[in-house]
């Protein structure tokens, strides 16, 4: 991919690709030289920013490590008699997930009625961990637990 692209797609200045420095608050009118006292005078207009120096950008690029990889846990050889937890994500907000867990929840209790189902909702949203009702559903010793995640 072009840089100059990919860092106009950014926001960034395409300066950065041939490795100049930008500087905040800075910006150069025609005929005028870059300085410390342009930034300043600049930095006095409206919306303008009051630091200088230069300006740190992430780089979009992949790292080369991969993240440490958690095995699954070992599939239940059968579901009779177990307590299957029914999580709501909440990823859809405001419990959008409820309806589908129910269903759920009503398919087990009509197909399989050995089978305990509880349904939660996690705190946060979908990407947020919930300590609490992880420890809830481990030491109510659940069996297994189905994410909700859609909305």
């Amino acid at each position: 991919m072009d840089r100059r692209k990919m860092l106009a797609l950014l926001g960034a200045s395409p300066a950065l690709a041939a490795g100049l420095g930008a500087v905040a608050g800075e910006t150069a009118f025609a005929g005028e030289a870059s300085s410390a006292a342009t930034a300043s005078k600049n930095a006095s207009k409206p919306g303008a920013s009051m630091t200088s120096g230069p300006i740190t950008s992430l780089n979009p690029a992949v790292t080369p490590h991969l993240a440490t990889r958690v095995p699954l846990a070992p599939r239940l050889n059968t579901l009779d008699g177990k307590t299957i937890y029914l999580v709501d994500t909440d990823w859809g907000g405001m419990g959008q997930n409820g309806s589908i867990l129910e269903e759920m929840q009503a398919w087990f209790a009509e197909h399989m009625p050995s089978v305990k189902t509880i349904i939660k909702i996690k705190k946060g949203n979908f990407v947020t961990d919930d300590p609490a009702l992880w420890k809830e559903i481990a030491e109510a010793k659940g069996d297994g637990v189905i994410l909700g995640v859609a909305g």
